[in-house]
């Protein structure tokens, strides 16, 4: 057996050390990948959040104070949201808008009304 000295050299590693830097490259991809998907997610999250907390502080029990213009009245036994909008509509305008537009600016769920309850009759 014959071995001969060269003083011949290289940097070549083979196919090993493609294949290491492949991986590590497809390892990178992965990673950046999951911190998109996972910054997104995050956003995502923030953004639902914040828009149940906007929804949650927008629709409250009270209504806002009587504006100027607006009326306040008290409701007597016997009172229905129906006679009140009668009451006080313009002629010619609908009773049906006029509930509606009670019901809004009082945040009312339904038509029920009790004695000695506060309403804010809008401003036409």
């Amino acid at each position: 057996m014959m071995t001969t000295i060269s003083s011949y050299s290289t940097n070549y590693k083979g196919t090993e050390a493609k294949q290491s830097s492949l991986r590590t490259h497809k390892q990178w991809r992965v990673e950046r990948l999951v911190l998109r998907l996972a910054v997104a997610a995050l956003f995502f999250v923030l953004l639902f959040t914040g828009m149940t907390l906007m929804k949650s502080f927008a629709n409250s029990e009270q209504p806002a104070a009587a504006g100027a213009g607006e009326r306040v009245i008290i409701v007597s036994s016997g009172d229905t949201l129906w006679n009140i909008a009668n009451d006080i509509r313009d002629s010619g305008q609908d009773v049906r808008r006029v509930v509606y537009d009670l019901k809004v600016r009082n945040n009312l769920t339904s038509s029920t009304l009790q004695a000695g309850q506060t309403l804010i009759i809008p401003a036409d």
